[in-house]
């Protein structure tokens, strides 16, 4: 068979995606994390639950989630816990069994919240080490730490609920406050926490496509685990641009980032491309090969691509680097401009 015939007959071939569905569920604990939960809801996202954990049952009554759990009803009577993450662990462990009936039979777990708090610092940790139990199980905790100005004691209670979260996640995405202050420094605080509940979104909202959905070159679940399961500190990184834009697509990616990281200490990447049908192979490879490079040659390496008809020339990058080196809280400026977030209410009403 020559190349040409060999070439013609691949260019017609429409390939059957079949795969069982990875069943992945979303915890949010605390006020943060309900919040992003309720961003979660307006997606309808496939194969995705979404359980809100809270003690302030007014809030827990307002949540978008699918499944919901009071917590501390003797504790505090449906109220929060003022900031006191002794409280919130104390709660979560007297609520064990009620827990775990709740994480039962998922391929992932992501467990998001916000810490300095009770809540989110004092319950989330247990039920990522619960979450944990199975060991067939992938824990993804995704963690936002509170502004400087909100003082070091909250900061020091954040930095304790983080190391907690480390001991009982496979993975754990950090995002700094701050870079808030860098990005959007003066929109209405209300949409500026929305932009960070936007982000956290996303990054479930494209792994689970990257997993559920057909692919060119799929990501499965063995993929994810391989990549995450040891994946200690992590960072996601994002970037939008034309086919014919690689290295200026790449530098955007690679500096609009939500945590002080250097990403080529990266033990693992996983690099998600969803793309119009006319990318090239050769585009491809540099593509990935710009974002990976200087990462150890023997760090673990997985890419996804998506074909969607409508983006045409379009690229739209979400890179997942693990066990990577923190290099301390900054105030860089950011590529990201304020004026990217100006139809803010388009997506916000």
């Amino acid at each position: 068979m020559g190349w040409d015939m060999l070439l013609n007959e691949a260019m017609e071939f429409n390939s059957r995606f079949s795969s069982s569905e990875t069943k992945i569920l979303v915890a949010g604990v605390g006020g943060a994390g309900c919040n992003t939960v309720n961003t979660l809801s307006a997606l309808n996202l496939i194969g995705v639950d979404l359980l809100a954990i809270n003690t302030d049952r007014i809030s827990l009554e307002r949540s978008g989630a699918n499944k919901k759990l009071l917590l501390g009803k003797r504790f505090v009577n449906g109220q929060s816990t003022s900031g006191n993450i002794e409280l919130g662990e104390l709660i979560a462990e007297s609520s064990i069994q009620e827990i775990n009936q709740m994480l039962e039979g998922y391929d992932i777990i992501f467990v998001l919240a916000g810490l300095g708090g009770g809540s989110g610092g004092g319950i989330g940790p247990v039920v990522a080490q619960q979450a944990k139990r199975n060991k067939k199980s992938l824990v993804v905790s995704i963690v936002t730490l509170p502004f400087k100005a909100e003082g070091k004691r909250k900061m020091d209670i954040a930095k304790l609920s983080l190391e907690k979260f480390y001991q009982n996640s496979n993975t754990v995405i950090v995002l700094e406050n701050d870079r808030l202050l860098n990005i959007v420094p003066n929109l209405p605080l209300e949409k500026a926490f929305k932009i960070m509940d936007y982000l956290v979104s996303d990054i479930i909202h494209n792994i689970s496509e990257a997993i559920n959905k057909p692919s060119m070159i799929h990501i499965d679940f063995a993929d994810l685990m391989k990549i995450m399961k040891n994946g200690g500190t992590s960072t996601v990184m994002y970037g939008e641009g034309e086919i014919n834009s690689i290295p200026e697509l790449v530098s955007d990616t690679l500096k609009n980032k939500f945590y002080n990281v250097d990403h080529t200490t990266a033990e693992g990447a996983l690099i998600n491309i969803v793309t119009g049908p006319h990318m090239s192979l050769s585009m491809m490879n540099e593509l990935v090969e710009r974002l990976t490079e200087g990462m150890d040659e023997d760090s673990e390496k997985k890419v996804g691509i998506r074909i969607e008809e409508d983006l045409s020339t379009k690229v739209r990058v979400t890179a997942i680097f693990t066990n990577v080196k923190y290099l301390g809280m900054t105030r860089e400026v950011s590529l990201v401009k304020e004026e990217a977030f100006s139809d803010i209410d388009s997506v916000f009403p």
